[in-house]
């Protein structure tokens, strides 16, 4: 945690000469507040924006912090209802184009992508809590900014409402999303998840008044897992040829479907088993890990988000797990569907 704090101190202090309006995240403005206000400058889809091509090069990396496979990551967006986002790794290809008209295709070629290339989107396009999240109803915001009065960031953890308020100011810093922002620019510097699992942001650019990361970093404790960098952004031209589905892409309904977890372990192709955590065994922690998942149109684990752990390590040791599955693609009326579905890790000291 101490080391997350040190690196949002820091990395506010490089940002400083970035050119956007100031705003206040200081401590005196409620957390919520906070999000709204930061909200418009990662508004990708604004209708006011200009057409823009992004593109991202990006390297993944093994267990060991060696290089594992390179990958491009592209985004054309020309409205709220056309864009167009393709990644291409090694073997792996998957484009997905939205048209005028409503529809969704896509295509795809090779193994399914891995959640990390995935996140790298994510961290992109999307970094923030969607409203739905941050609903008073649905969450608790646990503000670890309010404590570090003489910092440049300010941390808010999202914690769903199942969790009482009581419980989940005691819960570990990024158990659940923790989102890292500059208190005096609106930047978004970083979130933590799982606990260990940390997503960074190091440098920035203006793009149509938006926000932009340029550097973006995933690390798994002190192992770096994926890296990134994107080029400047670049005008596109709503008539782009790349903005044209082929013929052979295959239709995808719009839907998220919510599937119970025996259907989806019966679609399940590829299971990792998960690795007991030492520091777990050595304090006798044990118990069942309840993972929210979704899985994409070509059976790939795209998301992964915790629903409750008995600890941030076996929280953490579920994910490194249940991210690498694969399943069979999940089809109504004949077109693969993205959906969501819970699954449930067991530790048991026990065996």
């Amino acid at each position: 945690m101490r080391r997350l704090y040190a690196l949002v101190c820091l990395l506010s202090w490089g940002v400083l000469a970035f050119g956007l309006s100031p705003y206040d995240a200081g401590s005196s403005q409620d957390a919520r507040a906070v999000f709204a206000s930061i909200a418009p400058y990662y508004d990708y889809m604004d209708p006011n924006l200009k057409p823009w091509h992004l593109k991202v090069d990006y390297q993944l990396h093994d267990e060991s912090g060696s290089a594992a496979g390179q990958g491009v990551f592209e985004y054309w967006w020309v409205s709220p209802r056309v864009y167009r986002t393709t990644w291409t790794r090694g073997q792996s290809t998957r484009s997905d184009w939205y048209t005028a008209d409503g529809r969704h295709l896509t295509k795809n070629a090779g193994p399914p992508l891995s959640l990390y290339d995935y996140w790298l989107q994510s961290a992109l396009l999307s970094p923030l809590p969607t409203a739905a999240e941050l609903d008073p109803a649905k969450s608790i915001l646990v503000d670890h900014g309010l404590a570090l009065v003489n910092s440049h960031s300010r941390c808010m953890m999202v914690v769903p409402s199942q969790v009482t308020e009581s419980v989940a100011r005691t819960l570990p810093f990024g158990t659940y999303p923790e989102y890292c922002v500059n208190k005096a620019l609106p930047l978004l510097l970083g979130y933590s998840v799982f606990g260990g699992l940390q997503v960074r942001c190091v440098t920035f650019t203006k793009m149509q008044g938006k926000s932009m990361p340029r550097q973006i970093y995933i690390i798994n404790g002190s192992q770096q897992i994926l890296s990134a960098r994107a080029e400047p952004v670049t005008p596109l031209d709503a008539t782009d040829p790349a903005l044209t589905p082929p013929d052979d892409a295959t239709p995808v309904t719009l839907e998220k479907r919510q599937i119970s977890p025996d259907k989806e372990s019966r679609l399940l192709e590829k299971k990792v088993a998960p690795i007991y955590p030492a520091d777990a065994k050595s304090e006798h922690i044990e118990g069942k890990v309840v993972l929210e998942t979704t899985v994409g149109p070509d059976g790939g684990v795209e998301d992964v988000r915790l629903v409750s752990a008995p600890s941030t390590s076996l929280a953490l040791a579920a994910f490194e797990s249940v991210s690498q599955w694969e399943y069979k693609p999940y089809r109504v009326n004949g077109k693969a569907v993205t959906v969501k579905s819970k699954v449930e890790v067991d530790f048991s000291l026990g065996g």
